[in-house]
């Protein structure tokens, strides 16, 4: 289930891109009590700590699962796909409005995908 969780090129069961989803919903949480720690050491106003932190966690969590999607698709080669595309936009889309819970979704749906073989993408230009 936690298998190759960097590997993004690999093409993941149902079960394993759960696990992944569940590893990177915990690196980024992580991540984000990190900064909010190192915000809280340098800041000592309470509330301006926890407004820089839900606008810096926003930030992070769109911009994280934008890249995760971008990079899957280069190393799966779908980058030429415009159906996968949107669903890597989508995943920032939804990051937008409910954070890392949701953008991560369409990441973990993308790792299920097949990689693409040169000989395929020769057949399609034809």
């Amino acid at each position: 289930m936690f298998k190759n969780l960097t590997k993004l090129g690999f093409k993941r069961t149902a079960k394993q891109a759960i696990g992944f989803y569940l590893a990177y919903l915990l690196l980024l949480l992580l991540c984000a009590g990190l900064l909010g720690g190192i915000l809280a050491v340098v800041l000592n106003d309470t509330n301006l700590i926890a407004q820089i932190s839900l606008k810096l966690g926003n930030i992070i969590a769109i911009t994280v699962t934008l890249i995760l999607s971008f990079f899957i698709l280069k190393a799966k080669k779908l980058l030429g796909n415009f159906k996968y595309i949107l669903v890597a936009l989508l995943s920032g889309f939804l990051a937008l409005f409910l954070g890392a819970l949701a953008g991560l979704i369409p990441v973990a749906y993308l790792t299920t995908r097949e990689k693409q073989e040169n000989d395929n993408i020769h057949k399609q230009l034809k």
